[in-house]
């Protein structure tokens, strides 16, 4: 198993050392990670800007992937935060000045706004509040090409106060979906969802997998989005049962920004 989504110290939300969380994915049997610490440029929040110390961190990464060598592959990683305007400008930079594994696209935050707080949602129907996060994601997604996979594509059902029916959401999803199936992109299986305790709505939900899928979709990620070693590998077979009830059989990862398919079920 692959968990392909995970964070350190090097985060503003994370705590322990990258020894400590790839000593935690062995414990757990897993055969490989990838350590995606944030990179938000402009985040909104000043108490936690989510702006990694970006050459201790790639120090940090050039020198854990051989001492694992044989015992669990690292891929080195990071999590971009995807807003329109000059944080992307910021994010090709980051990108483009590593060889990095595998970045993750996520938004984290919206109209200026971190969408996990109230200040997002407040005075907003469920329906704007959906509207304004996919369309701030889908002008990203127009605008920005250097990431490998989109992560928790429904983050905001965490946020929003509700679940958005299907016909709200899905119109949106699907034009993000067919951008990045058009440039070769994938989605993460977030199994933070179950971990959150967000019952049947998974991330990505059942419908938005089955409609990358059907688009002709093909590059599925798993990663358990943990901030601390505890949760390493958390529900990744929920994730792989996941990938397997869309009809695909296969997991990636990645290798120098290239995906590699591995067989599950």
């Amino acid at each position: 198993m692959y968990d392909f989504h995970m964070h350190t110290a090097f985060s503003d939300d994370g705590s322990a050392t990258i020894d400590e969380m790839a000593e935690a994915a062995i414990a757990a049997n897993l055969t490989g990670i990838a350590i995606t610490d944030h990179l938000d440029p402009f985040y909104p929040d000043t108490e936690m800007p989510f702006m990694i110390e970006i050459d201790d961190y790639e120090k940090a990464l050039t020198e854990a992937v051989p001492r694992y060598a044989g015992r669990l592959d690292i891929a080195a990683g990071i999590e971009i935060g995807m807003q329109s305007g000059p944080a992307l400008e910021v994010c090709e930079e980051t990108v483009s000045r590593f060889s990095y594994d595998f970045v993750i696209g996520s938004v984290h935050a919206s109209k200026d706004k971190c969408i996990h707080l109230p200040e997002f949602t407040e005075g907003k129907t469920l329906g704007q509040i959906i509207e304004d996060y996919y369309t701030d994601l889908i002008e990203c997604i127009k605008a920005y090409k250097n990431y490998d996979v989109l992560g928790h594509l429904n983050v905001i059902d965490r946020y929003a106060g509700g679940y958005a029916p299907v016909d709200v959401y899905l119109p949106y999803a699907e034009e993000a979906l067919k951008i990045a199936i058009a440039d070769g992109k994938g989605i993460e299986i977030n199994t933070s969802s179950y971990r959150y305790g967000m019952g049947s709505r998974t991330t990505p939900t059942k419908e938005i997998l089955d409609l990358y899928v059907s688009l002709g979709g093909e590059i599925l990620t798993t990663g358990s989005d943990a901030h601390k070693p505890c949760d390493v590998g958390s529900d990744i077979e929920k994730g792989e049962q996941m990938i397997l009830s869309s009809g695909l059989s296969y997991v990636c990862t990645y290798k120098n920004r290239t995906p590699v398919f591995h067989k599950i079920g």
